[in-house]
């Protein structure tokens, strides 16, 4: 169950687990009907799911089932879906600018991009501080289409490099901010999560868009 859903979230086929994996296909299948399956291939499919090796065969320790739903609902509690789509058009560039802060996620991203997403970063600051709810300039058409397609063209290297990038927007209401909008960019390798370009939900832990000391506009 738990390789069928991991393989569901990253909208992976089981020729794809399998070829991550470096396992047959066959033994996808095996797995996902509860078949017995070699501990090496279980690792390796583990570790193509993001898990560490061994957590699908070294021996768990039991908890009461009251210990497990409250770690359970700890853990989940965090969490909130967030609608995505390909980040392409004038119109999101506008949404992320129009929101009170912007979340990149890169997490599988190497340093190799670091000057990529800097460079991304500052574009979305700037359209903002032109477009924004706190607009520090008028931000007239011409130059607001000009934004939106510096942006675009950032978001499109990115593109070119073999990268996914989705966007979307995450209502996170903070006491005295009811209408606090968080922007959600990230930034996937097609290489790492070949099923990216499909994905249309996202899960985003709610403690990661909370403003603290120090808050900047963006969150990157």
């Amino acid at each position: 169950m738990v390789t069928r859903m991991g393989r569901g979230l990253r909208q992976w086929k089981k020729e794809t687990l399998a070829d991550f994996a470096r396992v047959s296909l066959s033994t996808v299948e095996r797995v996902e009907r509860a078949e017995p399956v070699g501990a090496e291939s279980l690792d390796r499919i583990a570790q193509a799911l993001g898990y560490e090796r061994g957590a699908f065969t070294e021996p768990r320790i039991p908890i009461p089932r009251e210990e497990a739903a409250a770690q359970f609902a700890e853990e989940m509690g965090h969490l909130e879906a967030v609608a995505v789509s390909p980040f392409e058009t004038n119109r999101q560039v506008r949404m992320v600018a129009a929101s009170q802060a912007f979340l990149i996620h890169r997490p599988e991203l190497g340093p190799a991009y670091d000057a990529q997403v800097e460079e991304l970063t500052e574009w979305m600051d700037l359209a903002s501080m032109v477009m924004g709810p706190h607009a520090i300039e008028c931000g007239e058409p011409d130059r607001r289409r000009e934004l939106c397609n510096d942006v675009l063209a950032a978001v499109a290297e990115f593109r070119r490099r073999g990268v996914t990038v989705l966007v979307g927007i995450m209502d996170a209401p903070l006491p005295g901010m009811p209408d606090w909008k968080v922007a959600i960019i990230t930034l996937t390798p097609k290489l790492s999560d070949p099923g990216a370009p499909k994905r249309r939900t996202i899960l985003v832990d709610k403690r990661s868009v909370q403003p603290g000391p120090g808050y900047l506009p963006h969150l990157a």
